[in-house]
């Protein structure tokens, strides 16, 4: 049987992960009441159009949502900078969070977070031109990652603003590798740059964490810990895996950089959990693997939906944590998550385990 998602998966171990379908149909919820309200709200409005585009992040970009999940979102702008920008992102944060649609429809839309990554315009000359050095900020980084790991459109996407953009991200990526510059020589197949810039975006919502720990004296650590273990490191093995995919395949050196282009932007596309469990299935690894990894997502999955279990991590304070029962629950949980990775990408002889100790660690 070809795996080509997660559902398919599903049918070949006879399992239901019913938090995991659970939380992709409220994501279908969620998306259908976007629509609605931008369609009904906006009508003088040109949301979509050649030089903007509406761009979702987060759990409605992977595809799991749960009760009370933020709506991260952004005006995606790629062409000459104009004043009515802001009145289109201005009228976009009006219709998403307007209380008076929210009691209409019975659907609560929160808003995204305060650190001011989502929420208002991302043009796209700073997330292609500004990779490395002083002008690529924390914010520029993140955005051009979760760009590539967990972002979505409401339509489909070819010939739009969103794909002009992640191509040309991914451009910036293989055409300035060093390691691409000519068409022998090269056996691996490894986009080194993107790869790099995937570790470094790893290890920058790592420093984050800390960071805010201490910013915010300890508020929400719990429930930010244990997504940190969860749906941040869910994306990073995505990251890991579309550098991966093409890894000591046979490729024609003058196919070679549009292959990888292709490819990484067509796994773009896909949430994570489907392009996880696809790529992972490809690559051989044992079906009970996979299944611990999905069992313990879909645990997370079931936590967060929990309003007073995710309420009570929510406001569960750092130094009573170690203490807590269901902080322990959902860490032994995120350890299984991290059990499950680490027989997958090391302990088990494939190509994968030969990636990951060659670029993933040194």
């Amino acid at each position: 049987m070809v795996i080509n998602n997660l559902r398919d998966f599903e049918t070949s171990v006879n399992k239901k992960w019913e938090h995991i379908e659970a939380a992709l149909n409220l994501t279908e919820t969620y998306k259908e009441e976007i629509r609605n309200r931008i369609g009904s709200g906006l009508e003088s409005v040109p949301l979509t159009s050649s030089e903007t585009q509406l761009v979702l992040f987060g759990s409605l970009a992977r595809k799991e949502c749960t009760k009370g999940s933020d709506v991260d979102w952004t005006l995606l702008i790629d062409g000459q900078t104009k004043a009515t920008h802001s009145t289109i992102a201005s009228a976009i944060k009006h219709v998403l969070e307007d209380k008076e649609r929210a009691e209409k429809s019975g659907i609560t839309l929160a808003e995204p977070g305060t650190t001011g990554m989502f929420g208002q315009m991302t043009f796209s000359s700073d997330l292609i031109h500004y990779i490395g050095g002083q002008d690529d900020t924390n914010h520029n980084l993140s955005r051009r990652s979760l760009l590539l790991l967990e972002s979505t459109v409401l339509e489909n996407a070819a010939g739009t603003v969103y794909e002009r953009v992640v191509r040309g991200i991914i451009d910036q990526y293989i055409d300035n590798d060093s390691g691409f510059a000519g068409v022998s020589g090269k056996d691996d197949n490894i986009p080194r740059f993107l790869l790099n810039d995937v570790i470094r975006f790893w290890r920058t919502m790592c420093v984050d964490f800390a960071y805010k720990q201490k910013e915010q004296q300890g508020k929400k650590w719990a429930i930010r810990n244990i997504k940190l273990r969860m749906s941040r490191k869910l994306i990073f093995l995505k990251g890991l895996l579309l550098c991966f995919q093409n890894f000591k395949e046979i490729i024609e050196p003058t196919e070679l950089k549009s292959k990888i282009k292709t490819d990484v932007y067509n796994g773009v596309l896909e949430s994570p959990l489907d392009f996880i469990t696809k790529t992972l299935k490809k690559t051989g690894i044992p079906d009970a693997y996979l299944v611990e990894l999905l069992d313990a997502y879909n645990n997370f999955l079931g936590f967060l939906n929990d309003e007073s279990f995710r309420d009570h991590l929510t406001k569960l304070e750092s130094e009573r944590a170690y203490q807590d029962k269901d902080f322990l629950i959902a860490r032994k949980n995120s350890h299984d998550f991290q059990d499950a990775i680490r027989k997958i990408f090391i302990e088990h002889e494939s190509k994968l385990k030969e990636f990951t100790l060659k670029y993933g660690v040194l």
